[in-house]
């Protein structure tokens, strides 16, 4: 049965990068996409998701050409994730982000603290936090190691 993935991520590039990763190396997964914390709250209690790749930072709202994205969500990753465990969803998930730094007006974090507390937090829900980087490409052997550890 081929695995389902669903990537959760509002910069394209970035989003293509994982998708094609992903694609190349798991031929017969079933990945779908999405931009938003909305778009993605709307996929997700839809079907059963074997893995979700999530963006820490995301927009509210898909965005169209002639309207903005609503509030940016600093954390849209760790509120799914929240939102996930609350409503006893099953699916796996982990986070991956470019961002060294995360801030509002509550809370900040360095990569290292926020990746050990959702680590700590999701323990058995949580399989990673990546460093995604344009330049380099430990973040795909990173992504491959822990899709094929749940595709066995």
């Amino acid at each position: 049965m081929p695995i389902e993935i669903l990537v959760v991520e509002d910069n394209e590039f970035k989003r293509k990068r994982i998708v094609e990763v992903l694609s190349n190396e798991f031929e017969s997964a079933k990945i779908s996409e999405c931009y938003s914390f909305t778009s993605a709250w709307q996929l997700i209690p839809e079907r059963k998701y074997d893995l979700i790749v999530l963006d820490m930072s995301l927009p509210t709202f898909d965005k169209k050409e002639s309207d903005s994205s609503g509030n940016f969500r600093v954390f849209g990753g760790k509120e799914l994730a929240r939102k996930l465990t609350k409503r006893k969803i099953t699916s796996q998930f982990i986070f991956i982000s470019q961002y060294k730094n995360f801030s509002d007006d509550v809370n900040s974090y360095t990569f290292e603290s926020l990746k050990n507390e959702l680590i700590e937090k999701y323990k058995s829900k949580c399989l990673g936090f990546l460093y995604y980087s344009n330049t380099k490409s430990e973040w795909r052997d990173e992504l491959i190691l822990i899709v094929k550890g749940i595709s066995k």
